[in-house]
């Protein structure tokens, strides 16, 4: 009789520290009082998920975790995982609005931002900004910089095939994909403003740039975005 050994883990490499924010409470008052596994994983998975989002308005559906396999192996099965969201719902970490004119159902992390979304569902003033948007998945085979490139902006030249491998190797792969959806986001296609996007990251730190993009983020500007204010 053979048993399974467990996967042994090889260590963080230095390309792979994109770091994911945790609130300090959830240590202090979560941690403590989830015992069950499915839980767990399924709460940290959307902490992942949400630094993932480019979007202002940051939500979950479940048709777009039960898309991800990795998740759903994770947390055993399509319906595991929906009886996990549910308890975190009923634990008050995860907030549920339902917008019955579109028949779906939202959630949100129960954050001032994940709060003010539920206050604008209830009072009418949401406005789905994002429903094109494609589920993000854990795992799946990682584009290279040369396929981003010819997906998002357009056919390699032979100089620009030379430009592209400097920049591989002077700057991570997720900051190179990210720098591109946010120029793509900014109808700006072009190299050059992919460049500008990463050099100011490798000078000031990529962590500016989020504290930037999180500051835009708080219930007020939330509002405005769903009322289609600028």
């Amino acid at each position: 009789m053979t048993t399974d050994e467990p996967t042994r883990f090889d260590g963080f490499s230095e390309d792979s520290l994109e770091l994911v924010r945790l609130p300090e409470t959830f240590f202090t008052q979560l941690l403590p009082v989830i015992e069950d596994l499915s839980q767990l994983r399924l709460l940290l998975y959307m902490f992942w998920h949400l630094e993932q989002q480019q979007s202002k308005i940051r939500y979950f559906r479940l048709a777009d975790m039960a898309s991800d396999p990795a998740l759903v192996r994770m947390t055993g099965s399509k319906e595991q995982l929906e009886h996990a969201l549910t308890c975190l719902v009923e634990l008050g970490v995860v907030l549920k609005a339902e917008l019955a004119w579109m028949d779906e159902t939202y959630y949100f992390i129960n954050s001032p931002q994940g709060r003010a979304a539920v206050h604008a569902i209830d009072t009418g003033q949401w406005q789905e900004s994002d429903s094109d948007r494609k589920p993000i998945h854990l795992t799946g085979e990682q584009p290279n910089i040369f396929k981003l490139y010819e997906e998002n902006i357009g056919p390699i030249t032979p100089m620009m095939a030379e430009v592209l491998k400097a920049d591989e190797a002077d700057y991570p792969l997720p900051w190179i994909e990210e720098a591109i959806l946010i120029a793509v986001t900014r109808n700006a296609r072009n190299w050059k403003y992919v460049q500008a996007i990463l050099e100011r990251w490798q000078k000031e730190g990529r962590g500016n740039e989020q504290n930037r993009r999180d500051d835009s983020q708080d219930p007020g500007s939330y509002r405005e975005s769903w009322l289609g204010r600028d």
